[in-house]
């Protein structure tokens, strides 16, 4: 058996299905191991946001035996090891009608039907043809926070405003260097820094997570949690209070959400679902200003807000 995972969200849950048809697993096998040169042991470190590729696993020791590993990784898009790297995943695509779900799926994890299929093969297509310590800061309101930490609607802003933040310096290895932590915490848990290898979902921790992939219900979540929009401050004893933004990619087809959190550097780090944390974005410019930045489908920008201790150890 063999089980596939589509890396293509941040925030929400990837895709799984896994192939219990011995036939089908053996041909995908196959075809995987004549093409070699297209496979990498894990996703590529600048995958960025978007469809990064195809994350295969053996559940049985046959299949591991033969693929000479017991997981591969193919990269799509820009990252891609060759033409045939699209092939292959449509081929891997094709199999969600052989397959069955992984049995431990996400509670917003997208049903194995039709629909599914349809969806990743149009975003495959669509990025193959594209072919690529804590220091507390002052948060200023009226005109002296740093463009990089400026909202367009802050600036209008006539009432200042002044709340503490703190920054950690970047440290990827953290969330990058074991395996579980890499797999189970998303881009929420890296702008809460709390790693609760529960892929945590804004509102879930607070019984009410979003409804939909909106920059309003998605804030709505992250606020029952216990953030708080940017220039509402938190007291010293809510110690850490980092600054992040949220981006959505608001479809058609791709939804999903992306946060990013304000490192002491100072530049922005994240952590786009189960890949590396990283401080570039998708054209690898370090991130200087995350609504400048480049930020592939994310093309929405929802605001800025502080996270709290109090928050991060609610997330779930």
């Amino acid at each position: 058996m063999l089980r596939i995972t589509a890396d293509i969200f941040s925030g929400r849950s990837n895709p799984v299905w896994e192939v219990r048809d011995g036939t089908e697993a053996r041909a995908a096998v196959r075809a995987l191991t004549a093409s070699r040169d297209l496979l990498t042991d894990s996703a590529p470190a600048e995958g960025g946001l978007g469809f990064r590729g195809f994350q295969v696993e053996a559940l049985g020791d046959d299949h591991a035996a033969d693929l000479g590993v017991a997981s591969v990784y193919l990269p799509v898009g820009a990252l891609a090891g060759g033409p045939g790297a699209a092939e292959l995943g449509e081929r891997l695509i094709g199999l969600i009608g052989h397959s069955e779900s992984a049995g431990y799926g996400a509670q917003d994890a997208l049903p194995l039907d039709e629909s599914l299929a349809s969806f990743l093969g149009a975003q495959l297509e669509s990025v193959s043809s594209a072919g690529t310590a804590s220091q507390s800061v002052r948060d200023t309101r009226g005109g002296r926070a740093s463009a990089a930490e400026q909202a367009p609607e802050d600036a209008e802003s006539a009432a200042a405003v002044t709340c503490y933040i703190e920054r950690t310096a970047f440290n990827p290895g953290f969330w990058n260097d074991d395996a579980t932590t890499l797999r189970d915490n998303n881009c929420y848990n890296y702008a809460s820094n709390w790693r609760t290898n529960t892929f945590a979902q804004p509102g879930r921790g607070a019984g009410a997570v979003y409804s939909a992939v909106t920059c309003a219900e998605v804030t709505r979540g992250a606020l029952a949690d216990g953030m708080h929009r940017r220039y509402d401050c938190f007291p010293d004893t809510e110690k850490p209070r980092p600054l992040v933004a949220l981006v959505v990619a608001p479809g058609p087809g791709f939804i999903d959400y992306h946060w990013y959190r304000l490192q002491s550097e100072p530049y922005w780090g994240h952590k786009p679902g189960r890949t590396a944390a990283r401080n570039t974005d998708n054209s690898g410019v370090v991130i200087s200003n995350p609504e400048t930045a480049n930020r592939g489908p994310y093309t929405q920008f929802c605001g800025y807000f502080y996270g709290c201790n109090s928050q991060r150890q609610r997330i779930r």
